[in-house]
């Protein structure tokens, strides 16, 4: 009896759970770890205010879902349905909202009712009216960025005025990270969503329902009409955005005059309405998606001639030539064009796998950020790190589609006193990790022979022959006998490319067996081509 009732105390007790629990769990249902001396890398927390809400949260787990904490480290059992269940079992009153998901919870519901009472909002939601004021000082900081303002209206409520187009790309990309797209092409709540944006997307859902079916058909229309095939995160973004328009046309709120870019988009005339800017507008949005399968955008010969000086610029700093040049104009055409448009109009979609692109391929960054102002001064936009990294990620492609045997070969030269069999046996292992020439094999005693021979490094697999080189002042490098990733990765920082998917030069490689005997071709393929022939 004791024990249930300081187990009912406690739970009355309990703190409710916030955004840091809900990431905290997220976390750990992905990764099952959790090393608490990374707090602050993590969470921007202390060790001790981590425990503070991994305690909590296991107020709220049963017992086999417990999370538990030996030493600085944190595990747990959680799967991604028990996140999924740990949100969905949550009322409005046990989770208490962030100051970004309360504006955010703001600008949605102002923009389908003409005036908002907040004051009766956080009265619902349960936060105080003190917090009330601080959320509206840094609403109102956020909004002009936006070209927005909040106006209040005495006796009625607040309403955000402003650039109309703005209002409608923001509450779109607020929308789209709420919502997904069933296999009916349904727009339904994201299971993730917290108490406060379940809120927020019934109401949408109630508010804009004649909407959501008139802006489906016309997205089902428009993809079959012009045999598109678009991404998803781009299919969701246009489907909200038809959404938010077709309601706000209704209300007699059009966008402003668009300023219409240089080059040429297609005309699709989605809309039926007076306000040709209308269609304008989402003529330039559709032609700035993502499209798995779609004809390429119209050409535009001055955006061709910078997009052909900027390629020409990272040619220059890099040593592999770009044999499928029209495929890799056509890919970077591509996606300069529709960056144009969303950086035009300030909106985009944000992918958190290339923030690191940077510290992954910083050579190949830095070589496309230095070639940037090609293309920035020439079209005057500025283009994001995101951009540049998705730049960086294009031209890494096509440099691994373009790697040709035997460019850039290093030359190396295996000094060992081993049998010729264990000799062969480590430069085949080699070749099939790193794209290389020996241009000799030579015992210690014979070192006299490197005077004659060309070659980028000396290559040995004993540690006394290492000394012994360095003995003789030949700097040489130790690797394994049999391989390990780590001597793959030393020689890559020497400079020496992998050999992976090398590619044969079909018109180098057609001239060559040109009018050759079938015994000269297999001799050709054996001495010139033997990683790929046997």
């Amino acid at each position: 009896m004791k024990g249930r009732f300081l187990s009912i105390l406690k739970r009355a007790d309990w703190m409710s759970i916030n955004k840091l629990d809900l990431e905290i769990i997220s976390y750990l249902q992905e990764k099952g770890t959790l090393d608490l001396s990374d707090s602050y890398k993590r969470f921007n927390r202390s060790t001790n205010s981590l425990k503070r809400h991994i305690a909590n949260i296991n107020l709220y787990l049963p017992n086999e879902n417990q999370i538990k904490i030996v030493g600085t480290t944190v595990s747990s059992h959680l799967k991604y349905n028990d996140y999924i269940n740990f949100v969905s079992k949550l009322s409005l009153d046990e989770y208490v909202s962030s100051q970004k998901e309360r504006n955010f919870a703001i600008i949605i519901l102002s923009f389908f009712n003409k005036y908002l009472n907040t004051t009766k909002l956080y009265e619902e939601i349960g936060i105080s009216l003190t917090t009330k004021k601080k959320d509206t000082k840094a609403l109102n900081e956020y909004l002009k960025g936006k070209n927005l303002s909040m106006e209040i209206i005495p006796k009625k409520g607040m309403e955000i005025v402003g650039h109309e187009r703005s209002y409608r790309i923001l509450t779109t990309s607020i929308l789209a990270s709420l919502l997904e797209i069933d296999s009916s092409g349904n727009i339904i709540n994201r299971r993730a969503n917290n108490p406060l944006q379940k809120m927020i997307i019934q109401i949408f859902s109630e508010k804009a329902k004649a909407q959501i079916c008139q802006a489906k058909e016309l997205l089902e229309r428009l993809i079959e009409e012009n045999e598109m095939r678009m991404s998803y995160l781009s299919k969701k973004f246009c489907f909200i955005y038809l959404v938010l328009t077709l309601y706000r046309i209704q209300e007699g709120d059009s966008i402003e005059r668009v300023t219409k870019l240089t080059f040429k988009v297609r005309k699709y005339r989605l809309l039926q309405t007076k306000n040709q800017d209308e269609n304008v507008f989402m003529d330039y949005l559709i032609s700035s998606l993502d499209y798995t399968f779609y004809e390429s955008p119209p050409l535009d010969q001055q955006l061709q001639e910078v997009i052909i000086a900027f390629i020409n610029e990272i040619q220059k700093n890099i040593i592999t030539i770009f044999h499928n040049y029209d495929l890799l104009f056509d890919e970077v055409y591509k996606y300069v064009y529709k960056s144009i448009i969303r950086n035009k109009y300030d909106y985009h979609f944000y992918d958190d796998k290339l923030d690191h692109t940077h510290t992954e391929l910083p050579n190949l960054f830095g070589v496309v950020s230095n070639a940037m102002p090609v293309l920035e001064n020439k079209i005057d936009i500025h283009f994001s790190s995101i951009q540049i990294s998705t730049l960086t990620l294009i031209f890494r492609k096509f440099i691994m589609e373009n790697k040709v045997i035997g460019r850039n070969s290093k030359k190396i030269v295996i000094v060992t006193n081993s049998a010729i069999e264990k000799t062969h046996f480590f430069v085949e292992n080699l070749r099939h990790y790193i794209d290389l020439k020996v241009v000799g094999t030579i015992n210690i005693n014979e070192l006299h022979q490197l005077k004659d021979l060309e070659y980028d490094l000396i290559i040995t697999f004993s540690n006394r022959i290492a000394a012994l080189l360095e003995d003789e002042n030949h700097s040489c490098m130790k690797l394994n006998f049999y391989i390990h990733q780590s001597d793959i990765q030393k020689l890559l920082a020497l400079g020496f490319s992998s050999s992976s998917r090398r590619k044969i030069l079909s018109d180098v490689f057609i001239e060559e067996i040109t009018n050759k005997s079938a015994d000269d071709i297999k001799a050709l393929l054996l001495e010139k081509y033997s990683s790929h022939f046997l």
